[in-house]
C-alpha cells in the first residue's frame, strides 16, 4: 500500500470518535488480533500512536540490521512486545527513506500518568529532542468496542508532537545535509549568533527559554563577547566571563539610570522611560538564566 495517498486522504491528525487514521486501524488491528493472551495496555496504545507519527511525517521504522520495514511488515503484536523491554520503556528506530545515516532511536519511559519522549538523533552527537505527555488524554478508553473509541484529541497530539519534536528533528537532519530548512530550529550556529546580535539582550534570554539547543547557543562565549562590544563600547575583561561581565555592565547600567531618575522625578518623559528600564531589568528571567 502507498502511504502517501492513504496519508493524504486522512491523517491522524484528522482523526475523530467515529474515524481514525486508515494507517493507525491497521496496525491495531493487526496487534489486537495477534494478542490472544495479552491486552494492550494504555501505553501500549500510546506507542502506536507514536509510530504513527513517526510514518505520516516520513519517517519509517528499522529493523535490528538498520533497514528500512517495508509497509506489508510494518508492525505486528511480536514487534510491539520487543520494543516494549521489562522495566516498560519503549525503544524503535526510525529514519527517512534515503537518509538512513541519520537513524533516531526513540524512547518511550513510564513517567507516572505521563511517558517522556525521547528522540535521538544517534550521528548527530547524539542530539536529543524531548516531550513529556499525558496518556489519558490521548488514550482513554483501552477497552472500547470500536478502535476511533479509544483515542481522544489526536489532533492536539499531532500538533504537540510535530511541533516539539519532528519539525526541529528533520530541519535539523536536513541542514545537517545541505537542505534549506524553513524551521528556525535547524539553522547552522554561526547563522543563529548573527541573528541573535541583531536582537535586543531581553529577546536572546527569551530565546533560550524555547529548546536546550537554543539555551545552549545563548550560554556561547563568543555571543557574549560581542554583545559587551556592541552594547558597551569593546569594555575590557578582567578576570570575569563575558556573560559576566555583560550583566555587571548591565546592573551598573540600571543603577546609573536608577540615580538619573531619583534627581528628574520632575520630568514625566524621564520617568517613563526609566519605568520601561525597570520593568525590563528586574524581570525574573534575567537572574533566571544569566
Amino acid at each position: 500500500m502507498d502511504h502517501s495517498t492513504t496519508m493524504t486522504r486522512y491523517t491522524l491528525e484528522e482523526s475523530t470518535t467515529e474515524a481514525v487514521s486508515p494507517l493507525l486501524e491497521k496496525i491495531i488491528s493487526k496487534v489486537q488480533s495477534q494478542s490472544n493472551t495479552y491486552e494492550c495496555t494504555q501505553k501500549d496504545y500510546m506507542f502506536i500512536l507514536i509510530i504513527v507519527l513517526m510514518i505520516e511525517n516520513g519517517f519509517l521504522p528499522m529493523n535490528n540490521e538498520l533497514v528500512l520495514i517495508c509497509d506489508d511488515e510494518l508492525i505486528d503484536f511480536e514487534q510491539l512486545i520487543r520494543w516494549k523491554n521489562t522495566p516498560g520503556v519503549y525503544e524503535a528506530v526510525f529514519a527517512m527513506p534515503g537518509m538512513e545515516s541519520f537513524s533516531l532511536k526513540t524512547i518511550m519511559s513510564p513517567l507516572g500518568a505521563m511517558v517522556l519522549l525521547n528522540v535521538v538523533i544517534n550521528t548527530l552527537s547524539s542530539e536529543t529532542y524531548s516531550v513529556c505527555l499525558p496518556v489519558s488524554r490521548y488514550v482513554v478508553s483501552p477497552q472500547a468496542s470500536t478502535i476511533p473509541m479509544i483515542f481522544r484529541d489526536l489532533k492536539h497530539l499531532s500538533t504537540m508532537y510535530r511541533n516539539k519534536i519532528l519539525s526541529p528533528v528533520k530541519s535539523r537532519i536536513l541542514t545537517e545535509l545541505g537542505y534549506p530548512s524553513a524551521s528556525l530550529i535547524g539553522l547552522p550556529e554561526e547563522i543563529f549568533l548573527k541573528i541573535m546580535l541583531h536582537l535586543p539582550v531581553y529577546d536572546i534570554l527569551k530565546l533560550s527559554l524555547l529548546c536546550k539547543r537554543l539555551n545552549f547557543l545563548v550560554d556561547n562565549k563568543t555571543l557574549w563577547h560581542e554583545l559587551c562590544n556592541r552594547d558597551y563600547n569593546n569594555p575590557t575583561l578582567t578576570n570575569k566571563e563575558w556573560k559576566e561581565l555583560y550583566q555587571d555592565l548591565y546592573a551598573a547600567e540600571h543603577n546609573k539610570k536608577l540615580a538619573q531618575a531619583s534627581r528628574l522625578a520632575g520630568s514625566m518623559h524621564d520617568y517613563m522611560d526609566y519605568s520601561d528600564f525597570v520593568s525590563y531589568i528586574d524581570n525574573p528571567m534575567w537572574d533566571v538564566i544569566i
